[in-house]
C-alpha cells in the first residue's frame, strides 16, 4: 500500500492563524494530518513557524506567496491576503529564503486576475526562475477563472501550461476545475508529469450550470465524484502530497469540517491501492 501524505488547507485556517498561529498548527495536528499548505505568515519569524510545525507533527511542505511581493511589485494596502503572505526581506533571494527558512518545498504563487497575455505570462516565469534558483518548486494552482476564460481554443490553464517554463508545477484544485465548467480527469492525464501536489476541494451545487452559485463542502460531502477521481489519481499521478481543499465552513466548525475531509480522505484511498 502506497504511503499517501494529506495536508490541511491554509485558506480556511487564515483568521485561526491570525489570531493564534502555534494553537492552530496544534489542533491540526491533533486531527491526524501529516502536513500543512501554509497560506499566511502573518510577520511571524520563519524559525518560529518551523518549530510550532514540528511541535504540532506537521510538516510544512508548501506555501502560497505574492507574486507582486516576490517581483519587488508592492502590495495593495487593502488586500489582506497578499498582507498576510509578505515575506521579510528587500530582495527576492532574501524573501524565498525566509520561505526555505520554514522548511517549505513547494512554492505556489498569488497573482490578480489578470488578462493572461505574454506580459503577464512573462512576470509568472520570471518568478518560476526566481524559485528555481532558491532550490524550490514553483506550482500554478488554479481556480475557476482558469476553465472558466478560455485563451484562443483552450481553456486558460492550458495557456497558461503551454507558456510557461516547464519547470513550473500544476497544483491541480479538482473542485475548482469543475465549478469553472473543465473536466478533471483530462487535466490529470495531460499534465500528470508536471504534478506534486493535489487540492481535494468539494462543493454543492443543483446543477453542474456554471452560471449558478455554488456552496463549500467538506471533502467527500459534495458533488465531486471521488469514486471515480481518487483511484485516477492515485493510476495515472500519484502525488506526493494531497490537500484537503475546503475553503469557508460557513456556520460550522471549521476544525470538525477538517476532520470530516480527512476521514473521509483516508477512508476513500484505502480502496485505491
Amino acid at each position: 500500500m502506497r504511503q499517501v501524505k494529506i495536508g490541511a488547507p491554509g485558506f480556511i485556517l487564515m483568521d485561526e492563524m491570525r489570531q493564534d498561529m502555534p494553537g492552530t498548527l496544534q489542533k491540526i495536528g491533533q486531527l491526524g494530518y501529516d502536513g500543512i499548505e501554509l497560506l499566511g505568515f502573518f510577520g511571524q519569524r520563519a524559525a518560529d513557524i518551523r518549530t510550532w510545525c514540528a511541535q504540532a507533527g506537521l510538516e510544512p511542505y508548501s506555501c502560497f506567496i505574492s507574486m507582486a511581493d516576490l517581483l519587488g511589485e508592492g502590495i495593495a494596502p487593502d488586500n489582506s491576503v497578499d498582507q498576510a503572505v509578505a515575506m521579510p526581506g528587500s530582495t527576492p533571494e532574501e524573501k524565498l529564503a525566509y520561505v526555505k527558512a520554514i522548511g517549505c518545498q513547494y512554492v505556489g504563487l498569488l497573482l490578480p486576475d489578470d488578462i493572461m497575455d505574454e506580459t503577464v505570462m512573462a512576470r509568472i516565469n520570471r518568478a518560476v526562475a526566481l524559485i528555481r534558483q532558491q532550490g524550490l518548486q514553483a506550482q500554478y494552482h488554479n481556480h475557476a477563472k482558469e476553465y472558466l476564460n478560455r485563451c484562443g481554443d483552450g481553456y486558460r490553464m492550458d495557456y497558461i501550461m503551454a507558456h510557461s517554463d516547464p519547470t513550473m508545477l500544476f497544483e491541480p484544485d479538482l473542485g475548482w476545475i469543475e465549478i469553472g465548467g473543465g473536466r478533471c480527469p483530462d487535466h490529470l492525464r495531460r499534465y500528470a508529469q508536471r504534478i506534486r501536489i493535489i487540492h481535494l476541494k468539494d462543493y454543492y451545487r443543483e446543477s453542474f450550470d456554471t452560471a449558478l452559485p455554488h456552496l463549500f463542502r467538506p471533502t467527500g460531502y459534495g458533488v465531486m465524484d471521488w469514486a471515480t477521481l481518487l483511484p485516477l489519481c492515485e493510476q495515472v499521478v500519484q502525488p506526493l502530497w494531497y490537500t484537503a481543499d475546503h475553503d469557508k465552513a460557513y456556520d460550522g466548525d471549521v476544525f470538525g469540517e477538517l476532520g470530516m475531509s480527512l476521514d473521509f480522505i483516508r477512508n476513500a484511498l484505502r480502496y485505491c491501492q
